[in-house]
């Protein structure tokens, strides 16, 4: 009997996230922070595709000459660039367009948001930036956790609350209340330590960063294979990397 009671509370136990061990939350950025800089980046460049849904398709379509397909949505080939510490921008790459007439969204590293050709009114494209920013592109320097909690707060996160969750299948911790009500919060891979989930205001609205497909072939550890954004579960954005490129030499100048 004795036997099958402890089988019965680890098997709850294992399924049941409440009941696990939580870490600190400087304890889980410290970790995030570590695992961030043994990738040695200062700074990313990854290609791929942009998708944008919804109703900021169609005016990002007449803003920057583009073509919506059947369905009503934008695709475009586009890139994100990052330098650490926290300079991000993500641009569309249409052929023709020279480099400077690119639509565009970036984040100084003062925490101003620019763009121009009307990307930089997307919502979901300024909450895909500035999450980035926020996860992937703080300094990491000796203990980062100090400097992720800074980060987080900035974007609305209530730092001195930590908890666990799922999402995409990974537990992970959470950090900031609990997700389902209907406030900032940060998600953290439990095991890999990687950043899953930023859900932040943008736009007058929550905007809900997925960060998808940690260790991809196209991205490995530096950046994940897709980056979705969905507001009220409406999908209204999805970037989805091609090639990851580290360490390449970006200009300090328009960002």
């Amino acid at each position: 009997m004795n036997l099958r009671r402890l089988a019965a509370a680890a098997a709850l136990a294992a399924a049941t996230p409440s009941l696990a061990y939580v870490l600190h939350t400087s304890a889980v950025l410290r970790r995030m922070g570590e695992k961030r800089a043994s990738l040695s980046l200062s700074s990313l460049e990854v290609t791929g595709t942009l998708q944008v849904e919804g109703p900021a398709a169609e005016r990002l379509a007449a803003s920057a000459g583009l073509q919506r397909s059947a369905t009503g949505e934008v695709s475009a080939p586009a890139r994100f660039l990052m330098k650490v510490p926290g300079r991000c921008r993500l641009e569309l790459t249409p052929a023709g367009v020279p480099e400077a007439q690119r639509p565009a969204v970036s984040l100084a590293r003062d925490g101003r948001l620019g763009g121009r050709g009307g990307l930089d009114q997307v919502p979901a494209a300024a909450a895909l930036v500035r999450a980035a920013c926020a996860l992937l592109a703080t300094s990491t320097a000796g203990d980062a956790s100090g400097a992720y909690a800074a980060a987080l707060s900035r974007r609305g996160v209530a730092v001195s609350e930590i908890g666990l969750g799922r999402f995409d299948g990974r537990l992970a911790y959470v950090i900031g209340g609990r997700s389902r009500e209907g406030r900032p919060v940060a998600f953290v891979d439990k095991e890999a330590f990687q950043p899953l989930r930023l859900v932040a205001a943008e736009g007058g609205a929550l905007q809900d960063v997925r960060l998808l497909g940690w260790g991809s072939p196209a991205g490995g550890d530096w950046f994940p294979r897709a980056v979705e954004v969905a507001e009220q579960d409406a999908l209204r954005l999805r970037f989805t990397t091609e090639r990851a490129h580290a360490n390449p030499a970006l200009p300090d100048a328009g960002w």
